[in-house]
């Protein structure tokens, strides 16, 4: 071999040599590069997951992510643990999922009011849509409007309680899980559609407001029917209409608001579960596989269905492409209403 070319050898090999020694010196170095980012989502989940919920416990919410999480525990082999952040229309609970780091351990059962309504009615948001991702959507529910047992023998019907929110603009109040609800978006319909006048009182969620509407201190409520199905079947609540666009299968009796003459009013309950930005993609899938696993046990599927709660499984795109949908379906509608909260 010439001195030259010999030169040249040496060259390219050291420089191969040190090439080799600075990846190898750049992966000990990158904790949190794309290596170690496969290794952890190979590993996960290793501990205990929390489902940050945004919704006091007793509603809808509550009682499908409870369900949710204890069979979960079984599937991912480590406790999933249900945390309550009640407040800001779940907006509260979404900002600390937002913030929290892209592991897999802190997850938000996410609802309607969190995902496709919060940013267009609240005028601060502690989070950007763009910070949650999609994972999979878990189900659907409808919601009932309800009255007291004793103010059911003044307005009996919708027609009833339309005629007597007409005599007395303004003065019948309802109740809410919270401003931009689902239940607090169904009596906006309502009131619409109806061309009457009410006045919203907000709680923080379902339970504290049916204590109320059962007490007497609210005129009525629109309210998830499997919340309501025990107060209705106690005789202490009567239900009116529902807001499917069929009858419902645990309130065969109760009409449709189409079959009272209000066909506008159908709203669907849903949620699904999200993740922080920069979750690896990895993560989602295993996540959006054991929901999907769970959501496939008959079992599981029948219990829902008793509170007329319909399993929903899907892929993350089917599921982020549906909550596009509804933002611009309640984007529109809150335009419209001119509702907004500080």
């Amino acid at each position: 071999m010439s001195e030259t070319l010999k030169i040249s050898f040496l060259r390219r090999r050291d420089c191969l040599r040190a090439s080799l020694a600075a990846a190898a010196m750049g992966t000990l170095a990158l904790p949190h590069s794309a290596l170690a980012q496969a290794a952890a989502a190979t590993a996960w989940p290793e501990r205990p997951v929390t489902l940050v919920l945004g919704y006091a416990a007793g509603g809808i919410n509550d009682v499908i992510a409870r369900k949710l999480a204890a069979e979960l525990t079984t599937v991912l082999g480590v406790p999933v643990i249900v945390d309550n952040r009640a407040g800001a229309n779940g907006s509260i609970a979404a900002g600390q999922v937002a913030r929290s780091r892209p592991d897999g351990y802190t997850v938000m059962f996410g609802a309607i009011g969190q995902v496709s309504v919060n940013p267009f009615l609240l005028k601060k948001m502690p989070y950007e849509p763009g910070d949650l991702i999609p994972v999979g959507k878990v189900a659907d529910g409808a919601n009932v409007l309800v009255i007291n047992a004793d103010k059911a023998k003044q307005y009996p019907s919708v027609a009833h309680l339309i005629e007597e929110a007409k005599q007395r603009p303004g003065r019948l109040t309802y109740g809410s899980f919270g401003p931009g609800s689902s239940s607090h978006l169904s009596a906006e319909l309502f009131a619409k559609h109806a061309g009457i006048k009410v006045t919203h009182v907000p709680y923080r969620g379902s339970a504290p407001a049916m204590t109320d509407l059962l007490a007497g201190n609210l005129d009525f409520m629109f309210d998830s029917i499997n919340t309501a199905l025990p107060h209705i079947q106690s005789g202490r609540i009567v239900p009116l209409a529902v807001t499917r666009t069929a009858r419902s299968v645990a309130l065969p009796k109760v009409p449709t608001f189409a079959e009272v003459g209000l066909p506008e009013i159908v709203v669907a309950s849903w949620f699904g579960i999200h993740l922080p930005k920069g979750t690896p993609p990895a993560i989602v899938s295993k996540l959006n596989a054991a929901v999907r696993t769970v959501q496939a046990q008959p079992a599981f599927i029948e219990h829902f269905k008793q509170q007329n709660i319909d399993i929903t499984p899907s892929t993350p795109k089917e599921y982020g492409d549906f909550v596009a949908s509804e933002d611009r379906r309640w984007g529109a509608l809150i335009k419209e209403l001119g509702i907004q909260i500080d």
